[in-house]
């Protein structure tokens, strides 16, 4: 871990602009900057179960593996760490779990913090591979666990030393529980053992019990875009225009809500009858486009919606998480490029439980086609909840892995 911590050193300065930028852009507040340069306040909670989850996506699944724990342990104490602020509200509805944000990888803040925690147990949740942190928690005699584990394509595609530093960071993990055979031979190439890789299934595929019912945002009948990334809103926004739709609104939810201003200047925004909600726009009958560029309501706008496509998947970024459209029983349409999510989107193409288009000049096919037919937005609907309803071991399986060191 020499050289890693003498990287860190020496790009100290730039990591901490880089937080400080970041903190800036997404509006987060002193609090959060000053937990991830490693100067937060951590409750002493010794002996709890620690869960680690990137955003808000792997806490939704380290709630899963917590209620799979609480189950069968109604006293088990848990503390989840975050990389950032999104899950913050989810988390806070729950009395039951504590919650920081987890700071970057310095050897200083992380041996801090397992010092005040004292966890009998870390799990991390997916990609999060931080050599500091998995090696102090190794050097405590503390387990450590990779649940629902991938490894993105650029951690695949690292450099040399990347790859050593990975590889002696592996080493040190007691249990990788992989999500598909995928990602268990991905982390054999990476430098992983047999003995430490298992495959348990996909968490993210598991079901929620209950599918809580929100309350409606949008009183017109919509089709929603849902995470959508830079150049998608515009590719999105031309075909829908092109089916001459005027029934129906297109509600256009971006990831990263800040880039409304790149947004709408890749619009012609005199021949489009447009409404923002951070704006408080009105939607009128005549309202052609809607963008939704707030925070915390994309789970309602996909209960309410007709069918939704899902961003990230027609420029090169790999995909979005489409599992809550899923549980919803909607028909989900993704693009080309869903190299993040190739178990999933191959499991639900052979069971027709997804549309995928080459590009976005076929979207205006598809679109009009469902508009045209509830009867096959429902079948692409009945075909997924199906499918997550025989994920239901999945669960198990992961908790006879972590049984033994609770």
């Amino acid at each position: 871990m020499l050289i890693y911590n003498l990287i860190l050193f020496i790009l100290y300065p730039l990591i901490i602009l880089k937080i400080l930028i970041d903190t800036l852009i997404r509006r987060d507040s002193l609090r959060f900057f000053l937990c991830k340069v490693g100067l937060g306040k951590y409750i002493n909670q010794e002996s709890c179960i620690w869960i680690h989850a990137s955003s808000l996506g792997e806490t939704k699944s380290a709630i899963k593996i917590i209620d799979e724990i609480k189950r069968r342990d109604a006293e088990a104490q848990f503390i989840v760490s975050t990389s950032t602020s999104s899950p913050k509200k989810l988390l806070k509805e729950r009395s039951d779990i504590l919650h920081f944000i987890i700071p970057f990888d310095f050897l200083f803040a992380t041996k801090r913090i397992i010092n005040k925690l004292k966890p009998r147990v870390l799990i991390i949740i997916e990609t999060e591979i931080w050599p500091n942190l998995i090696c102090s928690c190794h050097s405590k005699g503390i387990p450590v666990f990779i649940a629902n584990a991938r490894l993105s394509k650029k951690t695949l595609n690292s450099n040399f030393l990347l790859k050593k530093i990975y590889k002696n960071t592996i080493s040190k993990i007691t249990k990788i529980l992989c999500k598909s055979d995928r990602e268990l031979n991905h982390y054999l190439e990476l430098g992983a053992n047999n003995k430490q890789l298992e495959v348990c299934g996909n968490i993210k595929m598991v079901n929620e019990v209950k599918k809580i019912n929100t309350e409606r945002i949008i009183e017109r009948k919509y089709v929603l875009a849902a995470s959508t990334h830079k150049d998608e809103e515009r590719q999105i926004i031309t075909e829908w225009l092109k089916t001459n739709e005027r029934k129906t609104l297109l509600v256009v939810v971006p990831r990263h809500v800040n880039r409304l201003g790149d947004i709408l200047s890749d619009l012609p925004l005199d021949m489009i009858k447009i409404g923002i909600r951070s704006k408080n726009d009105p939607i009128r009958k005549n309202t052609q486009v809607y963008i939704a560029d707030t925070y915390g309501e994309l789970d309602s706008l996909i209960q309410h919606c007709e069918f939704v496509f899902m961003g990230g998947s027609l420029v090169d970024h790999g995909g979005q998480n489409f599992i809550e459209a899923a549980v919803h029983g909607k028909t989900i349409i993704v693009g080309s490029y869903m190299y993040n999510f190739i178990d999933e989107t191959e499991e639900f193409l052979k069971t027709n439980s997804m549309i995928m288009v080459k590009n976005s000049q076929t979207l205006k096919h598809v679109f009009e086609r469902l508009l045209k037919s509830k009867q096959r937005r429902e079948l692409f609907g009945s075909n997924a909840l199906k499918l997550l309803e025989s994920k239901k071991s999945i669960m198990d399986n992961y908790y006879l892995h972590f049984k033994n060191y609770l």
